[in-house]
């Protein structure tokens, strides 16, 4: 039987040949599934392989381990060069914990609350209602996670240490620029940039997230101010699981009115009564339900975020309709 050493050591030296069959191109459908088995089967095979990834593609972890760099390598393959490394990966996974970790501090609102959160870097976080994020500074980034709601960030500048924030499907990435995040039903993400200019990104990997490397993605898309980017995971047909990023123009009335939020309104132009009952809703805990045709009409006003009571009665005198309370709940009808 083996010794837990002998058996640690197996599977150090197996992590490091699959990084090193993972550097000589992608894998079959067949390795890939040997892959994901051998992860799934040991709880430290997911520390060993992204240990070993650590040591072939970090030059810091090379000189924190006092390793010397390698040059062209001959004689001995990638392979056998990665195996030769692989009892340095504790202190090598040590080091990179050290160095790269972050305090992750978490601000939410409460519904109905607009919250701004000032940073320690001179950034500014606002939250809309009912809103979740959490925040961490790590080595080569800002990182924050939006976990609920929207979110507005106005970020200082500071091209080495990029602002990220991250969604369950994207990133918006940005040196010093501001721009919202709003998170919707079914993993969907908006983004609108007010000024300057936002890369809009999968998220990074796994293993990347795992070994806190900097979270930069090479193949997103760019957006400019009065710009928005919807953010969908395609959910059935041939491209299932696909992150899909879609890009438009808007104007900076539009925007502006998005983001009256900020001030406690609601601002809309020509949305139906159901979309902003369906808005207010996130608001208040007062509930408006809509009867018969009422729904397609057609709203336009600023209005308090936190009194449907008092929409509900406007819109009632604008489009002629007739209006109830049933048991805390306002009825809207014709």
């Amino acid at each position: 039987m083996k010794t837990q050493s002998n058996s640690a050591r197996s599977i150090d030296k197996v992590a490091a040949d699959w990084v090193a069959r993972l550097d000589a191109g992608p894998l079959t459908e067949d390795e890939q599934s040997e892959l994901d088995g051998w992860l799934a089967a040991d709880s430290r095979c997911l520390g060993a392989f992204a240990r070993a990834r650590a040591l072939f593609i970090s030059p810091d972890i090379a000189e924190a381990v006092e390793a010397p760099r390698p040059g062209p390598i001959s004689g001995v393959t990638r392979r056998g060069f990665l195996a030769a490394l692989a009892a340095s990966v504790a202190v090598a996974a040590f080091v990179v914990g050290r160095q790269d970790h972050g305090i992750v501090t978490d601000y939410a609102s409460a519904v109905g609350e607009i919250r701004t959160i000032p940073l320690e870097d001179g950034s500014r976080v606002t939250l809309n209602t009912d809103s979740l994020v959490s925040v961490e500074y790590r080595r080569h980034s800002r990182l924050v996670r939006l976990i609920r709601g929207e979110a507005y960030f106005e970020v200082a500048k500071n091209p080495e240490r990029p602002f990220i924030v991250q969604g369950p499907a994207a990133q918006a990435r940005a040196v010093g620029t501001a721009y919202s995040v709003r998170l919707g039903d079914d993993e969907r993400m908006q983004v609108r940039v007010t000024t300057g200019r936002v890369a809009v990104e999968p998220p990074p990997s796994a293993l990347a997230e795992s070994l806190r490397l900097s979270p930069i993605a090479d193949n997103g898309a760019y957006l400019d101010a009065n710009q928005q980017a919807d953010v969908r995971v395609v959910r059935e047909g041939p491209y299932k699981g696909q992150v899909q990023i879609s890009i438009r123009d808007v104007t900076p009335d539009s925007v502006e009115r998005s983001l009256m939020w900020r001030e406690g309104l609601l601002s809309f132009e020509g949305e139906t009564l159901a979309e902003a009952i369906e808005e207010f809703a996130r608001y208040s805990r007062q509930k408006v339900v809509l009867q018969g045709a009422v729904a397609r009409e057609r709203v336009s006003g600023l209005f308090s975020a936190t009194d449907p009571a008092g929409f509900s009665r406007a819109i009632a005198i604008g489009l002629k309709l007739k209006i109830k309370t049933e048991n805390d709940t306002i009825v809207l009808y014709k």
